[in-house]
């Protein structure tokens, strides 16, 4: 247990000696005004028009459907291309530019195979980018929360295409625009029974993907989804579905690259560039990446190959660690009250800063502290024993049963079903069952059947990162060149920019110790180049070495102690959630990890007094209280709290304040 829990803790670990810190860019002391761009005010997020437009059109792997399918697709209600309806899901338009050049959503792209097979496909910037709307005038926010209903999109694009291959006239249509006016009979029968079959497994996805209670805009189940898709789908094996019941709102990229641990319960270390990769990667199998989870058949192809596009993830990590909160915008939302704001200052560091650390915008900053905040009071914390069972009994019973045994003495205070799920999933490893990766020799442990479903999807990404490495080597030195990589748009030509393929790393890189230790294996050629990645330096290597080669071995009592005291710190630290700094706060309703609180006056409220219901789904925020304008016209769906994964429990640091001094703490959360 203690191995498994330890993969799925951290990706990273299994890179443990990648790369060292990047050099950070600075923060700057002002910002300029807003601009408007074809009626889109974009604030200074640091980042140019080009780059933007090229984060929101570039590829990372990701394959839903035919590109030509998609858009010669009619939508059965609208009767328009479906490729116009996809904002109606709450998705953001997309401007054209010489990235978009078919005018596709925002994070909607192109993806091309080797063999020149296009599809589309989406992008984080799909999810992490949002528009707001304050006093009439719309806001781009990059790396912000989207309006997007994931589910909604899912379910309505197996609706068009299920509409097409159920009504002649429409599939006749479909035809002509995919295969031209001139198509034979024998071209059209067999794009039909293409598309027939596309249709049935798109739609079992959709039905495996539906939730017991509907997400509705701004938050997914992402957990869920991408162990879906990795254990019952890559795998093969729909015995491993489970209903995706834990949503989540979608995190803010603004200072993520810079956060020690990341997810909202902290689960992946993000100390360097090839831990970022790993985690990207597993973004990228969430949203409709491919790979083939086959048992590697030699050591000289020891990896999974996918449609991970790891050039292009490193490029967008290097982009995102550019990006820069976005400022109140005074011009148009209305100028902050600065006699509140300076009381409210007080009143933050009395009350939030110890968990949300501020990151002034007049200095330079290297790292984004964050704060695990616990989910549990274990009755006996200091009890590796106890926790280990308290643990498993959560996983096995519930939370519940673990409180009644006096095993958590306090029920949680805010909703865990995200983090309990992520950490006690089980499913089955079927074809991969018994395959380590990395392999052994390198530290790996060899897949259980069953297995923790984290520690499944760590296997996955893990080896469909060896596999872009070994089809692509120059990603090493792009992985190695970090911040000081050439801007990807400045060359780039076009939306489907696959890496610059040339980047040469200026380090000196000594891997001969690896290299031998391979050899000393009797691995190829080809397995001691994957080897090379997962070190920096072979300093690294020796300083591990030498800090244990003078310590006495431990006996086995002692080793299994020193196991189960960290199999119980690494349960406590991961059933926890996420305190990170708030800076741009104000563009991210709705608030706590899944969304439960519409603005933030509310999160400064006692629980009984916050909305037991709310609607969202609109772009327009309420400047007052902050968050969400649930008077909106498009705010029709209905959060209810009391649904399981909504509870909005917790975070009562508010509730002994008087409401002047919410307001000033409220005024003060607009500038920072």
């Amino acid at each position: 247990m203690k191995a498994t829990l330890f993969a799925a803790a951290a990706l990273g670990s299994l890179l443990l000696t990648a790369c060292a810190e990047q050099p950070q860019p600075p923060r700057p002391v002002s910002v300029k005004p807003p601009s408007e761009i074809d009626g889109i005010w974009y604030l200074d997020q640091n980042w140019t028009q080009d780059a933007r437009q090229w984060y929101y059109n570039t590829t990372q792997g990701s394959q839903i459907m035919r590109y030509d399918w998609f858009m010669a697709l009619q939508d059965p209600q609208t009767k328009a291309p479906f490729v116009k309806s996809v904002p109606r899901y709450g998705y953001t338009a997309g401007s054209a530019s010489k990235w978009n050049p078919d005018l596709l959503p925002v994070g909607f792209v192109k993806d091309t195979d080797p063999d020149k097979t296009e599809w589309i496909g989406m992008t984080c910037a799909s999810c992490h980018t949002g528009d707001v709307r304050v006093n009439g005038k719309t806001l781009r926010v990059d790396g912000a929360v989207t309006t997007g209903d994931l589910y909604g999109f899912i379910s309505g694009l197996s609706a068009a295409v299920h509409a097409t291959v159920t009504d002649n006239a429409a599939f006749e249509a479909f035809a002509a625009r995919v295969l031209g006016p001139t198509a034979i009979d024998t071209q059209k029968i067999t794009l039909f029974n293409q598309l027939k079959a596309f249709d049935a497994s798109f739609a079992t996805f959709v039905a495996q993907s539906t939730p017991d209670t509907p997400w509705g805009p701004m938050r997914t189940d992402a957990f869920g989804m991408i162990f879906n898709r990795v254990s019952v789908i890559d795998l093969n094996l729909p015995k491993n579905n489970r209903a995706p019941n834990a949503p989540v709102s979608y995190p803010y990229l603004w200072d993520a690259p810079h956060q020690p641990w990341v997810q909202w319960n902290g689960l992946l270390a993000n100390a360097n560039s090839f831990e970022a990769l790993g985690r990207n990667a597993g973004e990228v199998l969430g949203v409709f990446g491919k790979i083939t989870l086959t048992p590697p058949k030699d050591a000289a192809h020891y990896y999974y190959n996918s449609t991970v596009r790891g050039q292009n993830l490193v490029a967008m990590e290097n982009q995102l660690r550019k990006l820069r909160s976005p400022v109140w915008p005074d011009s148009i939302a209305g100028n902050v009250d600065i006699v509140k704001a300076a009381a409210g200052q007080d009143l933050y560091k009395q009350n939030c800063e110890s968990c949300h650390a501020v990151l002034p915008r007049d200095m330079t900053y290297t790292t984004a502290p964050i704060t695990m905040v616990p989910l549990f009071n274990w009755a006996k914390p200091n009890d590796p024993k106890a926790v280990i069972a308290a643990f498993g009994t959560i996983c096995a019973k519930g939370i519940d049963a673990a409180v009644e045994a006096k095993m958590v003495t306090i029920n949680y205070a805010a909703d865990p079903k995200m983090a309990v799920d992520a950490l006690c999933r089980q499913s089955a490893t079927g074809a991969i069952a018994g395959v380590a990766m990395p392999p052994k020799l390198l530290g790996g442990t060899p897949l259980k059947d069953p297995d923790l479903a984290a520690t499944l999807l760590s296997n996955a990404v893990i080896g469909a990162v060896f596999g872009d490495i070994a089809k692509n080597p120059d990603l090493i030195g792009d992985l190695l060149l970090g911040d000081d990589a050439p801007a990807p748009w400045a060359s780039a030509s076009s939306a489907n920019w696959s890496g610059s393929g040339k980047a040469k790393s200026t380090k000196t890189i000594d891997t001969s110790p690896l290299v031998s230790a391979a050899a000393a294996g009797k691995t190829t050629d080809q397995h001691r180049k994957i080897a090379k990645i997962l070190t920096e330096t072979a300093k690294t290597v020796s300083s591990v070495k030498e800090s244990t080669a003078n310590k006495a071995p431990l006996s086995k009592v002692d080793a299994a102690a020193k196991a189960e005291s960290d199999l119980a710190d690494t349960i406590k630290r991961l059933l926890a959630y996420k305190a990170r700094p708030l800076d741009g706060v104000w563009a991210t309703a709705p608030y706590m990890h899944n969304g439960s609180v519409p603005n933030l006056y509310e999160m400064l409220l006692p629980v009984a007094d916050r909305s037991a219901t709310f609607k969202m789904g609109t772009i327009a925020i309420d400047p007052v209280k902050v968050g969400v304008d649930s008077k909106a016209p498009e705010s029709t769906f209905v959060f209810d709290t009391a649904k399981p994964g909504n509870r909005n429990t917790g975070h009562e640091f508010g509730a002994s304040l008087t409401d002047s001094q919410r307001w000033q703490l409220l005024e003060y959360l607009k500038t920072l």
